[in-house]
C-alpha cells in the first residue's frame, strides 16, 4: 500500500480549518461550475474552485461561526461538519479541533462488551448523564462500551444508523466536548470505549450529497439504501479516513466497529478497508477494530507472529448468535438459524472451536461446515459472540429480549457459553440485570418522512425478518412513546429479581476474570472439541494452560466420559461418578488446568 495513500496526521482535507484570524472553508464537488459559501448574517461569497475538486474560500472569521455551502439554488450544511446549529437542515459551526483526553489502554482479551445507545441509556439521553452512570457498568463486570452511532441524525430520536453527517455529533446528547468528556470519564473507571460508525451508505432524509456532489456514489451499485458509494474515488476514501482519525485522536475512543461492511459493494472494497485500518493504526497504534462482516472474511483477521492484528482485531460472529440462540429458543427464522436440516449441536461445536459456522474461505466445495478451515487458525478472541444486541431485539416484532421469552435456567446457560468460552462477550445494555425493556426502532422525522419509515418497517419486518405482522401490530417509529419505551428503567434495577440477576452477571463477569483471562493473555495455539450425543467438550489450548468447557444444551440430562481436571465453575447441574460426567438440563461446567 502506498504511504501516500494513508491518513497518518490530523491535517484534514474536509470541513474549515483555522488559520489565525481566518477560516478556510473547503467544499468538494467536482462536477459543480460553482460554489458559494453562506456565513450566518452576512452575503454569500463565492469560493474558488481547484484542480482536485475542492472549492475553498479564506473568510475572516473564527470558532463558532455558523455557515452552509450553496450549489446552485440549494442550500446545504457542511457534509464535514463538527457541529450542527439546528440539526442537520442546520448551520454548521466552525471548530477548533478538540484537545484529546488522556491516553488509555486496557488488554484486548480483557473485553467485556456492553452495547450502549446515548439517548436511551438514561433518563436524559445525554453524554453527560451517561458520564454519571459508568460506575453501574464497571461494577457490573463489563470492561468496554461500544457506543452505537452518535452522528447528527434527523431530529433528536434514532438509532444512529441513518446519520447524514458524519463528523458531527449528535446536537440533542451534548456538545462535543461532553462526549470527549464521557471518553475520558470512562477511562478513568478503566472502561475502554469504542464508537460504532457506518461508512456504507447515508440516511436519506435531509441527505443533499446526491444532489451536489453525486460523484460521491456510484449508480451501478444498488444497496439497501439507494446507490452505493464510490470507494474508487480516492477523495471519497479519504473523507472516511478522516472521520475515523478524528473520532480516534481528538475524541480519544479506543477503538471503532464498522457496520456491515458486507453491504459495501464497491469493488475497492478491500483497499478502502485495507487503507481504513492502516490510517487508523498509524495515528493510533494498538487501536481496536471491529468488523460487521456476514461475508466471514478470514483475511481481516489475521495476527502476525505476536499475535497482533494487521488488519482488523475482531468481528462481530453472526454465526455464534444464529446457532446458540436457536438452541435454546427454538425460534427458526426469527434467531436466524432457519436451518432445520442441519445439526445444531454440531453446528455450536464448530462455533465454539473453529469460530465460524460458515467459513466462507474454505473454497467452493465446503457448505461452510468443514472443520479446521481458516478460520480455525485465528484466535478465539478473534471473535465476538452475542446472543442479542440492538438488531436481534430491535427487529423482532414482539420486542422481547431474551429475559422475557427465556426460563432462568436456559438463560443463565447461555450467559455461562458466552462468558465462559474464550470468545469476546457482548450484552446489550440492561441484559446484566435481566432487564425486559424492548429496543423498538424509533426515528423523529416530519411527518411525510414519517410514515414512510413505518412502511419501510413493516416492509422489512415482513420480507427480510419473516414476521408476520399485521398493520398496527409495530409501535410507530415515529411516535415519541416509541422511544420512550426504548429507555432503560433504571428504577427497575432497585427490583428483587434484578439484583438477582445482576449479581449473578457479576460472578459470571469474575470466572472470566479468574478462569479466562490469565489464559488468554498468551497465545492460543490449538482447539479440540468431542461430542457425545447431544453433549460437548472442547478445549482450548493456550501458552498458559488449558480451558474446558463441556455442556449439555438440550432439556434432557445427559452422560459423557470426562473427568473434571481442575477448580470448577458451573452452571444447572453436574455430578462427577469416577469417569462419568452427568449434565443436567441447561448445564455446563468448565476448568483450567
Amino acid at each position: 500500500m502506498a504511504q501516500d495513500r494513508v491518513a497518518t496526521d490530523l491535517a484534514y482535507r474536509f470541513g474549515p480549518q483555522i488559520e489565525g484570524a481566518q477560516t478556510r472553508f473547503r467544499l468538494w464537488a467536482p462536477g459543480a461550475a460553482t460554489a458559494k459559501l453562506v456565513i450566518q448574517g452576512q452575503a454569500a461569497v463565492a469560493m474558488s474552485k481547484r484542480s482536485d475538486g475542492f472549492f475553498e474560500v479564506l473568510a475572516e472569521c473564527g470558532p463558532g461561526t455558523r455557515y452552509k455551502f450553496r450549489v446552485g439554488d440549494l442550500e446545504f450544511p457542511d457534509l464535514a461538519s463538527r457541529q450542527q446549529d439546528g440539526d442537520t437542515t442546520g448551520w454548521s459551526v466552525v471548530r477548533e479541533q478538540l484537545v484529546p483526553p488522556p491516553t488509555f489502554s486496557r488488554p484486548w482479551h480483557e473485553m467485556v462488551f456492553c452495547e450502549v445507545h446515548i439517548g436511551t441509556a438514561t433518563p436524559e439521553g445525554t453524554f453527560a448523564a451517561l458520564s454519571e452512570h459508568l460506575e453501574h457498568f464497571r461494577d457490573a463486570g463489563y470492561t468496554c462500551l461500544e457506543i452505537m452511532p452518535v452522528n447528527e441524525c434527523p431530529g433528536s430520536r434514532n438509532w444512529g444508523y441513518d446519520g447524514t453527517l458524519v463528523f458531527a455529533p449528535e446536537s440533542s446528547y451534548g456538545t462535543p466536548e461532553e462526549l470527549r468528556d464521557l471518553v475520558a470519564r470512562a477511562h478513568e473507571l478503566g472502561l475502554t470505549m469504542i464508537l460504532d460508525v457506518v461508512y456504507n451508505h447515508f440516511g436519506s432524509v435531509d441527505n443533499y450529497a446526491p444532489q451536489y456532489v453525486p460523484e460521491w456514489f456510484d449508480e451501478k451499485i444498488e444497496t439497501p439504501w439507494g446507490p452505493g458509494i464510490d470507494f474508487n474515488q480516492e477523495l471519497v476514501r479519504h473523507f472516511y479516513y478522516e472521520n475515523a482519525m478524528m473520532w480516534l485522536v481528538e475524541y480519544g475512543f479506543d477503538g471503532l466497529r464498522f457496520d456491515a461492511v458486507h453491504e459495501i459493494k464497491s469493488d475497492a472494497k478491500d483497499k478502502f478497508l485495507g487503507e481504513l485500518a492502516a490510517t487508523a493504526r498509524a495515528v493510533k497504534p494498538g487501536v481496536k477494530l471491529i468488523l460487521e462482516n456476514m461475508n466471514n472474511s478470514t483475511q481481516w483477521l489475521e495476527r502476525n507472529d505476536h499475535n497482533e492484528p494487521m488488519t482488523y482485531w475482531a468481528q462481530w460472529n453472526e454465526d455464534m448468535h444464529h446457532v446458540l440462540a436457536y438452541i435454546v429458543t427454538g425460534e427458526g427464522k426469527k434467531t436466524g438459524y432457519d436451518e432445520h436440516s442441519k445439526d445444531p449441536v454440531a453446528d455450536l461445536e464448530k462455533a465454539l472451536a473453529d469460530g465460524f459456522v460458515h467459513d466462507h474461505d474454505e473454497g467452493p466445495e465446503s457448505d461452510g461446515r468443514m472443520r479446521g478451515g481458516p478460520a480455525s487458525r485465528l484466535p478465539p478472541d478473534s471473535f465476538i459472540t452475542y446472543v442479542e444486541n440492538h438488531d436481534q431485539i430491535g427487529n423482532r416484532a414482539d420486542g422481547k429480549r431474551l429475559s422475557a421469552r427465556l426460563e432462568p435456567n436456559r438463560l443463565d446457560f447461555v450467559h455461562f457459553v458466552k462468558f465462559i468460552a474464550p470468545q469476546i462477550p457482548l450484552c446489550f445494555m440492561g441484559d446484566e440485570a435481566s432487564l425486559a425493556s424492548p429496543f423498538p426502532f424509533f426515528v423523529d422525522m416530519s411527518q411525510e418522512e414519517g410514515e414512510k419509515a413505518n412502511k419501510r418497517r413493516y416492509k422489512e419486518m415482513r420480507e427480510m425478518f419473516m414476521e408476520a405482522v399485521e398493520d398496527g401490530d409495530l409501535p410507530h417509529p415515529n411516535d415519541p412513546r416509541t422511544f420512550e419505551m426504548a429507555k432503560l428503567p433504571w428504577e427497575a434495577f432497585g427490583e428483587d429479581q434484578h439484583r438477582a440477576s445482576l449479581r449473578r452477571f457479576r460472578e459470571l463477569a469474575s470466572f472470566r476474570r479468574d478462569k479466562v483471562w490469565p489464559l488468554s493473555a498468551t497465545p492460543c495455539t490449538d482447539a479440540t472439541s468431542a461430542r457425545h450425543g447431544q453433549g460437548l467438550i472442547v478445549n482450548w489450548m493456550f501458552q498458559a494452560g488449558t480451558l474446558t468447557l463441556a455442556l449439555n444444551p438440550t432439556a434432557a440430562p445427559l452422560d459423557m466420559p470426562c473427568l473434571i481436571q481442575g477448580a470448577p465453575v458451573s452452571t444447572g447441574d453436574f455430578h462427577q461418578h469416577g469417569e462419568v460426567l452427568r449434565l443436567g438440563a441447561w448445564s455446563a461446567i468448565a476448568w483450567r488446568n
